[in-house]
């Protein structure tokens, strides 16, 4: 559908460059307009940083500072601009790496955030959606705010208000729900709830003698995939991490653990289980958080390896997660074998000017929160990771390089990125571990990633 209308672009000095009357169309992508015997102009979604829209006039800022006014829409205005932002809040969801299981939509509403210091950081109309982990705001002027429930610390309605504060103090308030009040609060309460439950009965099923205190503790402390150390889950169960061994060996990972085991501070290795993003078509998986010990000295490295492992009946073959997924999280290649993952604690300067082990024992703590954070922001996918910035310069990675630069979390993932380890056989993979960390420890500067060969 086509919608005539008048536009001004100003360049990034604000000047004006070009104007007059377009004819506009709208799709999964580009605003496309094009005027008569002129050429014509493409906008992709995804260079757009803001919209506004007052008076029936639609400013439209983007990446490169030009500015897009566009105005005389006429009659068709409110269903211009309400494609506008469903074509462009579709993509953004796709690029932010925020798709997953949805559980339900279609609730519009009004949506106030503020900060922990009780400021207003966005307000507006917005839709809501229900995926299976995390809550989606969708505003008709700024990006998509997505509020996983595993960092809800409580909810509450009260006078046609849904209240949510997160373990970080932010609140967001939705109101004018309408005749959908009851039914989004209902629907948020059993979403989370299912979440929650889904890690009790994870953690149920590997501990069946755990009392239901001691689920709760453990729950708490693995909420959707969020990797917890072995010494805080043992103060609640000491028979959770030998059965924890027990699935590795079932899954065929044997070999690896037990060297990964043999070269870390024991405490201080995490555990987390997750949903694959497609409920129960991916199942879940575990992954394993590993702090290095240096061989010689027995102090803590600047290396952390991260190992996961389908939850699957044993095959008799290593059973650990490929790396190469869509943002689906459904596997893609079935001849990829698993990776280990290897990330710093902090810079390698800093780590080697600073002597003090308890220092480094710190940063471990805060790594270990901020590697939490950042795993669930990214939906767990390790693509955007672990690809060079040369394989990013590819077009089938276009989302990719998106959300890289517009997600922080995305962004700390990759500098700490040191490099992954291929599961061939365990002799070659146990010498390529060997090799990478010879690498880490040597090397200063930060921006170097280890590759097989170095």
């Amino acid at each position: 559908m086509e919608f005539a209308l008048n536009y001004k672009l100003f360049n990034d000095k604000s000047n004006l460059e070009r104007e007059g009357e377009a004819k506009a169309s709208l799709d999964d992508k580009y605003l496309t307009m094009t005027v008569l015997f002129g050429e014509p102009m493409l906008f992709a979604y995804t260079d757009i940083v803001g919209i506004s829209d007052q008076e029936y006039k639609i400013e439209i800022n983007l990446t490169s500072n030009e500015r897009l006014s566009l105005w005389g829409v006429g009659y068709q205005y409110e269903d211009f601009l309400f494609q506008l932002y469903k074509f462009r809040n579709d993509l953004l969801l796709k690029y932010l790496l925020m798709e997953e299981a949805l559980v339900q939509a279609g609730f519009e509403a009004q949506y106030t955030i503020s900060d922990s210091t009780n400021q207003v950081t966005q307000t507006g109309n917005c839709q809501i959606r229900f995926y299976e982990t995390s809550l989606l705001i969708l505003p008709q002027k700024n990006d998509p705010v997505r509020i996983p429930y595993c960092y809800i610390s409580s909810m509450s309605k009260q006078d046609y208000t849904l209240t949510i504060i997160d373990e970080y103090s932010q609140k967001i308030q939705l109101t004018k729900i309408g005749q959908n009040f009851d039914p989004a609060a209902k629907t948020l309460s059993d979403a989370v709830n299912k979440m929650v439950l889904r890690t009790q009965q994870t953690i149920k099923e590997l501990v069946p003698e755990a009392t239901p205190f001691a689920i709760s503790k453990m729950t708490a402390l693995m909420k959707d995939g969020r990797a917890a150390k072995r010494k805080d889950l043992e103060v609640y169960s000491s028979d959770f991490w030998p059965r924890l061994t027990k699935k590795i060996d079932e899954a065929g990972m044997t070999q690896e653990y037990e060297f990964l085991n043999s070269l870390s501070v024991k405490d201080q290795i995490s555990v987390g289980i997750k949903r694959g993003l497609m409920g129960s078509l991916t199942g879940t998986y575990t992954w394993l958080l590993f702090p290095l010990l240096d061989a010689g000295t027995r102090k803590l490295r600047n290396t952390i390896a991260i190992e996961a492992f389908n939850n699957a009946e044993n095959t008799g073959q290593p059973n650990s997660i490929t790396e190469d997924t869509d943002e689906t999280g459904m596997q893609q290649k079935q001849n990829t074998t698993g990776a280990t993952y290897f990330f710093r604690i902090t810079g390698r300067k800093e780590y080697l000017q600073d002597e003090r082990e308890e220092s480094l024992a710190q940063e471990l703590d805060g790594f270990i929160k901020s590697i939490n954070r950042a795993m669930i922001e990214v939906n767990f996918r390790r693509e955007p990771i672990y690809l060079s910035e040369n394989q990013l310069q590819s077009t089938e990675y276009t989302q990719y390089r998106f959300a890289i630069a517009r997600i922080p979390s995305l962004r700390v993932l990759r500098n700490l990125f040191v490099g992954r380890v291929i599961h061939s056989s365990i002799e070659q993979w146990k010498a390529d571990v060997a090799s990478l960390l010879a690498f880490n420890n040597k090397n200063i500067d930060d921006t170097e990633k280890w590759s097989k060969g170095d």
